[in-house]
């Protein structure tokens, strides 16, 4: 006779009857996160002397956000003098996230990280740092913005990027441009990935480009950074154009997430969003909100969580005061068999059981004719 239940907080349990006395119950210690979402918007703020809730352009970023309510949120072209605002709009519009805005600045914008999950640190990289060694002779226009955050359920930190790359049409512009890109591709290589592999990471932002074989791109998208192109397209229209939603038509795409290969090969959706297409707008959300907000569109992607390894009972079997149990398991976890004999107080029978496989076996003697069993899967 086979039981199955969900406990309370962070458990969950499947569990079976052993002839008429034990049970076994199989105890998961987490309660991860099996997907979450990263939205990328350039809000336009320059120029902005208004950033606070009282504003319509901030109302409707924020309305967009409470409809969505993406997990992490990257935010370009926060004007710098009113960056400290961004902590009224997610008071207001998105209740329990923590934001930071520690990036680097051109003296008028910034970027701000928001994420429902906890932010371990936030840090700005090469802020207006010399592009020389990249051929040419100007400073990174503002920086690349990292969070490093904590997500249920993954064994360390994802670490998010943002960036918000020069923009123009010139041959300075784009030359400056390609700079910045292979900057941070040369961070990545030599400085990040050095100390944080094999950890998730992703990239996103305002790349103020549309042509994915130039040289910022080529940059950026490699064996050796390990960034993945997406493709997110608009429900309703399929396109991923996201420039400019304030003009008769969009003409552009500028706005990427570029997600490392454990993350990419996990993705489990994707759009551009905007508020005039929807046809089954929910009440507060106007379909003017796109347009009022910013020229950009919003880009999310969600992921399915590449870590979250199944934890089910496969097979138990009781012979001669033995019980010989089977489970799914991952090969990076360490797992212990615990007994009781009121569901209350537990004693371990075998303990720091690390399976060579993705199935995992113990054979263990059954202390008292009346009880219970467990298998515990240790916290990462």
């Amino acid at each position: 006779m086979y039981m199955h239940g969900g406990g309370r907080g962070c458990r969950k349990w499947w569990g079976v009857l052993l002839g008429l006395f034990w049970a076994l119950q199989v105890i998961a210690q987490t309660n991860p996160v099996r997907v979450f979402s990263v939205l990328t918007y350039n809000v336009k703020g320059n120029g902005v002397t208004n950033w606070t809730t009282n504003s319509l352009q901030v109302q409707a970023i924020g309305r967009q956000m409470a409809f969505l309510k993406p997990d992490i949120i990257t935010f370009q072209e926060i004007p710098q003098k009113y960056a400290y605002e961004m902590t009224n709009f997610v008071r207001m519009y998105l209740p329990g996230y923590t934001v930071v805005y520690n990036s680097g600045t051109d003296g008028n914008i910034k970027s701000a990280i928001a994420s429902r999950y906890p932010i371990l640190r936030s840090t700005s990289w090469l802020a207006r740092a010399g592009l020389t060694n990249f051929g040419v002779s100007n400073v990174f226009t503002r920086d690349l913005f990292e969070a490093e955050i904590f997500i249920p359920g993954f064994p360390t930190p994802v670490h998010v990027f943002t960036v918000h790359l020069k923009s123009g049409s010139t041959t300075a512009d784009k030359e400056r441009r390609a700079a910045e890109a292979a900057a941070i591709s040369n961070f990545l290589v030599t400085a990040f990935l050095t100390s944080n592999f094999p950890r998730p990471y992703l990239l996103t932002g305002d790349l103020n480009e549309t042509n994915t074989n130039s040289p910022v791109f080529k940059a950026l998208i490699n064996s050796a950074t390990g960034l993945f192109l997406t493709t997110p397209t608009e429900p309703t229209t399929l396109s991923p154009l996201t420039f400019s939603i304030q003009a008769t038509s969009l003409t552009a795409r500028y706005d990427y997430i570029l997600p490392c290969g454990i993350l990419y090969s996990n993705i489990a959706s994707g759009y551009v969003f905007r508020t005039d297409t929807l046809t089954d707008r929910p009440m507060g959300l106007l379909a003017s909100d796109s347009a009022t907000a910013s020229d950009h569109l919003p880009v999310t992607v969600a992921f399915a969580n590449p870590f979250d390894i199944p934890f089910h009972l496969v097979s138990i079997q009781v012979q001669q005061g033995f019980a010989h149990i089977q489970w799914e398991a991952a090969p990076s976890r360490l797992y212990s068999v615990e007994w009781s004999k009121d569901l209350s107080s537990w004693q371990p029978v075998m303990t720091n059981i690390k399976p060579g496989s993705t199935t995992a076996v113990a054979t263990v003697q059954i202390p008292f004719p009346l009880g219970f069993l467990r298998v515990y899967r240790h916290p990462q």
